[in-house]
């Protein structure tokens, strides 16, 4: 489903984006709940994470209007994100190992001397790895959410937003 925000012609960019980016933070929470709840839902996980990209987007666009307060809530964001992109190329990588593991599993089905079997050692130490890498990164994501919570994310990025801190530079066009 594609959300969009309200945008007034009236208001500047600075204002529009204060309205804007507490509605996108909210939409990127409000998956938080089954996310932390349920580890095992992927698609959930995918969801939240493509929510959070245009949060992260609009604030790298309002980077020049605020402060170094908004600089590091966009940091925050930027590294939940990246390990959201990370845990979900877990999730993609674990069925495709697991589907190289049945494919040699049938390969060596076909074999008669046991000693030309392929092993699969190495794949199966591989799943193990993946999983418990992604294991340790989810834990870590939903300490952030909790931490979030805790702390009033929310609250702190509205507040960010508050202090005006101009920091545009004329950027001369490059001659051809």
């Amino acid at each position: 489903m594609k959300r969009t925000y309200p945008v007034k012609k009236k208001l500047s960019f600075r204002e529009n984006i204060q309205i804007i980016i507490p509605l996108i933070y909210d939409d990127f929470m409000s998956y938080k709940d089954r996310v932390v709840n349920h580890p095992r839902l992927k698609h959930e996980l995918h969801k939240m994470r493509i929510t959070g990209k245009p949060l992260r987007y609009a604030m790298e666009y309002a980077v020049p209007a605020f402060g170094e307060d908004f600089k590091e809530c966009l940091s925050e964001v930027k590294n939940i994100i990246e390990l959201m992109g990370e845990i979900h190329d877990a999730d993609v990588l674990i069925p495709e190992l697991h589907t190289h593991l049945k494919e040699i599993r049938r390969y060596n089905r076909t074999l008669a001397n046991r000693e030309e079997r392929l092993t699969t050692n190495g794949i199966l130490k591989l799943i193990r790895e993946t999983k418990e890498k992604r294991k340790t990164m989810f834990d870590e994501l939903c300490a952030t959410i909790i931490k979030w919570l805790n702390e009033g994310f929310r609250t702190r990025l509205i507040a960010s937003m508050e202090v005006p801190t101009y920091n545009l530079t004329l950027v001369k066009p490059r001659a051809m």
